[in-house]
């Protein structure tokens, strides 16, 4: 296939963003430095130019096209109150350009972002529509803010942590997995083992392992940050990254992450300075049984050797229409996905957990490995001949809702429990479930019966259109108000229906 985008490249592309990343343009330099013609063009035209970069062939250069400023995209709201809360938010901003601190600029941040996410629709989604653009625009306007900022004070730390390197974590790291969410990049083991230096393929896969460690590759830096055992603390925070905690009357300092600089990779000093850093990296001891380690280890695997490639092996129709195959490839995908995966986790829960860490071992291991798969699910997405497909987004949402569920229940499913334990709790899980069913089967049920009668009403209209009698008698008239009416009953049904579902999740 010409307009093919071989699945390693694409995923090395797919997640840069101008506005976000420092130093972008080398890093596609250098990535169009080693691929040919071909694929040159086809990452152009699918990925680079929807982001407005363009791309000078003779240079070798790479500009971007700025995008309307926030000012501009928020007088375009049509909402009077989302507008006004926009209005608030753009206004703050003057106060990051002042900020000189680097905690005063990470406390802005996290909290301005906090406050968005607490506003309620109310379950509007048009409003929840308004809401999300507010909160990508933001972003975007706030790390333009900081991209420009020289003057910001950091501390003397422990990690001689630099402004470039704090300015890469608060864009590259924070932003991006604020804008992102599960589609978020981070390197997993067979990254790092495919990695020709030994601190990436022995030392910092091994500390990974021990620690759960978050790994995320930047254009400049590498960082290693400790997983997150409390579900309201971001493991990507950036006041958490800057903490360094010291012990009283003792010279320990433990720290939530560390950072490599690559371009400084053969200066023995900053290694060996990451190793240690890595090493004082906040970690609770735990009590894992080796077949627990082993059953993440067959995950991993499976994943990349089945999953993954799946997903990105050409789509040749061979005849069939574009939307048979994808169909095809979700169904074998999904198959794949619970008969290896979800199922043995299942038995897991069920049959092997001997204490809490191993729950908690599980949980941080299994959250990480299903991110990992809705991330380069999002790149199998990208492609063009599914770019628009509905079946693919609509999987995509079943992935998403299966890994906030889970994270959601965290405390009712990765705990050790008696098989009475376990039959009491798939019976509560269960009652948002059959919920659900009776709403959608009763909202089914009449949007036929009111399909039927409006298609019912259509054929008088048509059939009486030109009669004598309908005309003197003013029955087009009666039957267009009629169709109109039953019509409004559907749409009604339907936001109705719409409204009871998404509160299930809230009420359970």
């Amino acid at each position: 296939m010409q307009n093919y985008i071989p699945f390693q490249l694409r995923t090395l592309v797919t997640q840069i963003d101008p506005l976000l990343d420092m130093y972008w343009e080398d890093n596609l330099r250098n990535i169009f430095a080693k691929i040919n013609l071909t694929d040159q063009e086809n990452i152009y035209q699918q990925i680079l130019q929807p982001k407005n970069i363009r791309w000078d062939r003779e240079q070798q250069r790479f500009t971007h096209h700025l995008r309307d400023d926030i000012n501009s995209i928020v007088e375009q709201i049509p909402h009077a109150g989302m507008k006004t809360l926009a209005q608030k938010i753009v206004m703050s901003l003057n106060q990051l350009k002042e900020y000189k601190n680097v905690t005063e600029v990470a406390d802005y941040l996290e909290s301005i972002l906090n406050q968005i996410d607490k506003i309620d629709v109310e379950d509007n989604i048009e409003l929840q529509r308004l809401k999300l653009t507010i909160r990508k625009e933001f972003i975007y306007a706030a790390a333009i803010i900081i991209k420009h900022k020289n003057d910001l004070n950091i501390a003397n730390n422990f990690r001689n942590l630099t402004l470039d390197c704090v300015k890469c974590f608060i864009l590259e790291v924070y932003l991006k997995q604020q804008l992102l969410g599960f589609w978020f990049k981070t390197l997993r083991p067979r990254h790092l083992k495919g990695q020709s230096q030994a601190l990436f393929n022995d030392f910092l896969l091994k500390q990974q392992k021990i620690r759960q460690l978050e790994v995320i590759k930047t254009s400049k830096y590498i960082f290693a940050l400790a997983p997150s055992r409390d579900l309201d603390i971001n493991p990507f925070s950036i006041r958490r990254f800057l903490l360094e905690e010291k012990i009283t009357f003792s010279s320990n300092v433990y720290l939530n992450g560390a950072a490599l600089d690559l371009t400084m990779m053969n200066q023995e000093t900053v290694v060996t300075a990451f190793a240690e850093h890595i090493s004082r990296i906040i970690t609770v001891e735990k009590l894992i049984s080796q077949q627990i380690t082993d059953l993440i280890d067959r995950f991993e695997l499976y994943s990349v050797n089945h999953l993954l490639p799946l997903l990105f092996q050409s789509l040749d129709s061979s005849g069939l229409s574009a939307e048979k195959v994808v169909q095809q490839r979700l169904w074998d995908f999904e198959q794949l996905l619970s008969i290896h995966i979800l199922e043995p986790l299942e038995d897991a829960l069920r049959n092997m957990l001997q204490n809490n860490d191993e729950a908690e071992y599980l949980f941080i291991s299994m959250r990480q490995l299903l991110a990992d798969i809705i991330s380069y699910y999002k790149d199998f997405q990208s492609q063009p001949a599914i770019m628009f497909d509905q079946q693919a987004d609509n999987f995509a949402a079943r992935l998403t809702a299966y890994l906030t569920l889970i994270a959601k229940r965290k405390y009712d499913i990765f705990t050790v429990s008696s098989n009475e334990d376990w039959l009491k709790a798939l019976e509560l899980i269960s009652e948002p479930i059959t919920e659900l069913k009776v709403i959608c089967k009763d909202a089914l049920d009449k949007s036929k019966v009111l399909n039927l009668e409006i298609k019912e009403k259509q054929r008088d209209m048509k059939e009486k259109e030109n009669s004598f009698f309908s005309k003197l008698l003013n029955k087009q008239e009666k039957l267009q108000s009629q169709l109109i009416e039953l019509k409004q009953q559907s749409t009604d049904l339907k936001q109705n229906a719409y409204l009871e579902i998404v509160r299930i999740p809230k009420k359970y």
